[in-house]
Parts: C-alpha cells; structure tokens; sequence
C-alpha cells in the first residue's frame, strides 16, 4: 500500500512540474524566444549569437567568385593597397510587431579608410518581415602603411543594431597583403639586331681573307 502510495505520488508531482514548465514557456516573452545563430570564424571554432525579433547579417563581396560571402579567409582572395571593398549590412524584423526605430552601427576594420556609405543611421518603422539593406566602401591604405612583418593581415568587420529591447551583430571577415609587383625585364645591353651582325661579320671575314690571297 505505501509503496502504491508513493509512486501515486512521484506521478502527480512530476505531472505537475511538467505542466507548470510549459506554463512558464507559453508566457515568455518574445525576445526571450530567441533562436542562437552561430558562425564559423577564422582560425577555427564558431560564435553564436542570441537573436530575437531584429536580426543583423554582413557580407562582403568576393571578386573571385563575383557574390557577396559572410568571410573571406586566409586561403580566399586577399586585398592590396588601394583596392576598393564593399561591405553589405541588411536589417530585418523576424518579429510580428513593427519596430519603431532602430539604431544601427558600423565599426570599421584597421587598414582601410571610408569612402562612402553611412556608417551610423537609424531605420523607423520596420515591419514585419521587412528588411533594410545598406553598403559600405571602404579602400585599403597605401602600402607604406601596412606592416612588413606580415604576408597576410585579416581583419574584422563589425556592425550592430538595437532598438525596441532587441539587439543583434554580425561580422565579415577580409584579408589584406602587401601585392609584389611583378618583376620587369632588364633591357638587353649591346645592339638590339645583333643577329644581323653576324653575317656581314662572317662576309667581311671572307671577303678579306680572298683579297689577301690574291695579293700574294
């Protein structure tokens, strides 16, 4: 009888922690529904991100694939001094509410400068599933201001959004090398036609040789 009794009991208990359980998850709120995005890094491993209601991605465009890509590793197109990157960051609203405002911001990787694009704004009223998309150009400095001890420099890029309680990042990683400029020829030193000094060497050779024979 007790130990009818008992188990009697441990059911009703476990039924109720169960039921409570999926109270207490119904009622959450809906940020705190997030799903986690992770992401492979350089160098090995991954990051996750928490996300909810606003979502953040960032790519960068490949130039040998022509795509926009989330990185560009050690073993992917590198850039050189003067060259041109452009960064795409997109915005979106996950949620079923509009999102009054939300701030956005760029943090720009070392050895590149601006060259258009904003690097902070604020988007008002995003609906839902709507998206915002933004591109950013940045150049990469002149050589003399990347440092010798490296072949390859790989840098990150970082942009971030939040607003509404909501708050999301995302990265695109480049990677940035001193170009060796190919090396030039040295023009050839004597005559440029010397092939055709040859001949008439050879001619004027014989010519002489028939003179003095005749001579003797």
């Amino acid at each position: 009888m007790k130990k009818t009794l008992a188990m009697l009991f441990t059911t009703v208990i476990g039924l109720a922690i169960l039921n409570l359980a999926k109270y207490a998850l119904l009622n959450l709120p809906q940020s705190a529904l997030a799903t986690v995005r992770c992401e492979e890094v350089y160098g090995g491993g991954e990051v996750c991100i928490r996300t909810g209601e606003l979502r953040l991605d960032k790519w960068v465009w490949d130039p040998d694939t022509a795509q926009w890509v989330n990185d560009l590793g050690i073993h992917d197109y590198k850039f050189g001094p003067g060259e041109e990157i452009t960064f795409k960051v997109r915005v979106k609203n996950e949620g079923d509410e509009t999102l009054g405002k939300i701030d956005v911001r760029d943090y720009l990787p070392s050895y590149v400068n601006h060259l258009s694009g904003d690097l902070s704004y604020e988007i008002h009223n995003l609906d839902p599933d709507e998206s915002v998309e933004r591109e950013i150009r940045v150049e990469v400095v002149p050589a003399e201001e990347i440092p010798d001890d490296d072949t390859s420099i790989c840098v990150v890029n970082t942009a971030e959004a939040w607003g509404e309680g909501e708050k999301d990042k995302d990265t695109a990683q480049v990677c940035i090398e001193k170009k060796v400029l190919g090396v030039k020829a040295l023009p050839p030193t004597g005559p440029a036609n010397w092939y055709m000094i040859i001949p008439f060497s050879l001619l004027a050779g014989a010519v002489g040789l028939y003179l003095r024979k005749s001579n003797n």
